[in-house]
């Protein structure tokens, strides 16, 4: 399986040969939660074991110093936005390796995810299997690794995030009495009259619809109103 993510090309429960093994550099592990630590550390050790593996709670943390080149930083969703900052050095050499630990559930997590410049993403229910020696394979091809439960769940998140972008905005009282009379087919005159106010009221309303739906016309704001539960459908009235 393979996708467009981030500027690289992603595959996914393809493990073949590695086009390099990278036992011998340094695993920096960044993980806040001590339990998740110890069990992904494991994982690394029995993928690697000639390779040296710190593991830190947070970025400040990390030693100074003594960290081998090439360098595979292995961070958990889990870790803060903020706390990546400190990173930015070892993100942006060429000799680092990234690979995130999937273990986030929510929009904001995926949104932060796609800052990084990932080589692997593996889901912490695949840390039993080929999928930890695929994400630690130095790859050069420009292909970033996902493990199959990491595919699954970054899909489902993804849907979220586009769900959201046309879940219902915040409306008046008077906007969505107005736009009810739009899915109604209602002119604006029949929609003033309903409402009991002039006409250039309902105009000004309609404006504010169309700006909080992101709409230029009456019939893509009725789309978007009835898609995302905004107003029910009901037939279309003749008056």
């Amino acid at each position: 399986m393979t996708a467009a993510t981030g500027g690289r090309n992603t595959t996914s429960e393809q493990y073949g040969p590695p086009a390099k093994n990278r036992s011998d550099g340094h695993i920096l592990l960044i993980d806040p939660d001590p339990t998740s630590r110890i069990l992904i550390r494991r994982a690394l050790e029995e993928t690697s074991p000639s390779a040296p593996v710190t593991s830190v709670a947070t970025s400040a943390s990390i030693p100074v110093g003594g960290l081998g080149a090439p360098l595979t930083l292995v961070v958990s969703s889990e870790v803060n936005h903020h706390d990546v900052a400190p990173l930015v050095d070892l993100l942006t050499r060429q000799d680092t390796h990234v690979v995130m630990i999937l273990r986030m559930q929510t929009r904001e997590r995926f949104e932060d995810l796609l800052g990084f410049p990932l080589d692997a993403v593996v889901h912490s229910e695949d840390l039993r299997g080929p999928a930890v020696a695929e994400a630690l394979a130095h790859r050069a091809d420009e292909t970033v690794a996902v493990s199959r439960h990491a595919v699954r769940q970054l899909l489902h998140l993804a849907g979220n995030s586009a769900a959201s972008e046309i879940s219902a905005p915040s409306l008046t009282a008077r906007e969505v009495e107005t736009l009810s009379g739009m899915a109604a087919g209602m002119s604006n005159r029949q929609i003033a009259r309903d409402m009991g106010i002039s006409e250039h009221g309902v105009k000004r309303h309609v404006a504010h619809i169309f700006a909080k739906l992101n709409c230029r016309n009456r019939t893509t704001a009725v789309a978007v109103a009835l898609r995302t539960g905004l107003v029910p459908y009901r037939p279309t009235q003749s008056r």
